[in-house]
């Protein structure tokens, strides 16, 4: 868009000013009109050149230009000192801010600009600089909490238009920070805040200090994302809770079993004897199993796994893995059924894909009532085979599915579960499969409980 002086008198007036004045569209922040001395001190050949040229705004000049828009439109007088880079010179103006309709109704920016003959600091500039591309959000704020200055990171974190107490999940915590600033008092706390990619965590620093335009009482604000820190801290927090419960549990059984023999109770009854010590044994193997878990997933963090691939019938993988299950069927009086394709090559590591389907097998088991069948199918599919396991458990409950594969992660994580387990089983399966270029996940099953399924591409 351009203008003709000759279509807007005050225009015509305005181009013989010695005195630089310019046009801006905020949507496009672009330069639509210019007088001559505008024209020289944005260092442009002329007028047509300067409205053609690319200024490359960046979100936070785009955002602070629109802000700049609407509270003029409002009555509102503005002026400021602001830097520009006509060409790469750092130019310092005085500026004045006024509303000008566009020719199409939007409105427009017109800006009378003075330029500061004083020599710009450099290093002024560089610290405004850093500041507005910093990694962390910085903003200021009127005592009312409404924004005067926001960073890049900050305009990309909470939008275009945020107040201070806005940003908080938790309206009431707003409320309270912005009082104790505005009361004089600084605050610091880490806070669940509001972004425009949903809820996170932030660690917030506010003070009061004088706005450096006007002199006015203001906030500086200065925030940075810890939501990883926080995430990591509860993971370890639930490993110790989850390790805890999973290793009391067992070693309480083998020293009640071993006592028992040990003490004499068993007496000369072979077959007390043997079943207190079996008893031993299967919970020393449980052990065995929650330290294999947290192996695997120490060396998964690290990519220390690796996979050892052979062209496999996974037919093969998928009975055996039946078979090895079928003693803990029978104690739950439960059925383990198969339907398996007579043959389904596959270039796999059969010890990780076993894994797999015993971690589905051990929890179809686990969650089923006692007397019920658990189904074991594996039959091909358009891009290789794909091998389910269903239960007619419970299935997984809602508030938990969005978080069934992540590590320590349990449908009840209390202390007092009937179901023991570590959480960690189908995370470490599907980071099995993705190793193989697989996929895998769960569906509802059609007569209750749960499908867990993984597709494994055909052998190349």
């Amino acid at each position: 868009m351009r203008f003709s002086p000759l279509a807007d008198p005050r225009l015509e007036i305005l181009h013989l000013l010695d005195q630089p004045v310019w046009i801006t569209d905020p949507d496009v922040v672009r330069i639509v009109w210019a007088n001559r001395a505008a024209v020289a001190l944005w260092r442009a050949e002329d007028l047509h050149e300067l409205v053609n040229r690319d200024l490359a705004p960046s979100p936070t000049i785009r955002a602070t230009v629109q802000q700049l828009r609407d509270r003029v439109a409002s009555g509102e007088r503005i002026t400021s000192e602001r830097t520009i880079y006509p060409k790469g010179d750092a130019i310092r103006v005085h500026m004045s801010f006024k509303p000008f309709p566009l020719p199409d109704g939007r409105g427009g920016l017109l800006v009378e600009g003075t330029p500061i003959r004083d020599a710009v600091d450099p290093e002024v500039v560089r610290a405004a600089e850093a500041v507005r591309y910093a990694p962390l959000v910085v903003t200021t704020h009127a005592l009312d909490g409404s924004l005067l200055q926001a960073n890049t990171l900050a305009r990309e974190t909470f939008g275009n238009a945020f107040s201070f107490e806005g940003i908080f999940a938790e309206p009431a915590e707003g409320a309270r920070a912005l009082a104790e600033v505005a009361g004089g008092e600084p605050f610091f706390e880490d806070a669940e805040v509001v972004t425009t990619e949903g809820p996170r965590w932030f660690s917030v620093a506010a003070r009061p200090i004088p706005d450096p335009v006007t002199g006015k009482p203001g906030i500086l604000v200065s925030a940075h994302d810890m939501t990883a820190r926080i995430e990591a801290e509860r993971a370890k927090d639930e490993l110790v809770s989850v390790v805890s419960h999973e290793l009391r549990t067992p070693l309480t059984a083998i020293q009640g079993a071993i006592g028992l023999v040990v003490g004499g109770v068993a007496g000369k009854d072979p077959e007390l004897q043997a079943e207190l010590l079996q008893m031993a044994s299967d919970n020393v193997q449980r052990l065995g199993r929650l330290v294999d878990d947290l192996l695997d997933v120490r060396k998964l963090a690290a990519g220390g796994i690796s996979l050892e691939l052979a062209h496999t019938d996974l037919a093969d993988v998928v009975r055996s893995a039946a078979l090895l299950h079928a003693p803990a069927a029978r104690l739950k009086e439960i059925v383990v059924e198969t339907d398996v394709a007579e043959r389904m090559p596959v270039f796999v590591d059969p010890q990780r894909i076993q894994q797999v389907i015993l971690n589905f097998l051990s929890n179809a088991i686990k969650h089923s009532p006692t007397g019920e069948v658990v189904q074991v199918r594996a039959r091909p599919i358009a891009e290789g085979f794909r091998v389910e396991v269903a239960d007619r458990g419970p299935g997984v409950p809602e508030a938990f599915r969005d978080k069934i594969f992540r590590r320590f992660s349990q449908a009840d994580a209390s202390s007092t579960r009937s179901v023991g387990g570590t959480g960690l089983g189908l995370y470490i399966a599907k980071t099995i499969v993705v190793m193989h270029g697989g996929r895998l996940g769960y569906e509802n099953g059609k007569a209750g409980g749960a499908v867990f399924f993984f597709e494994l591409p055909a052998r190349g």
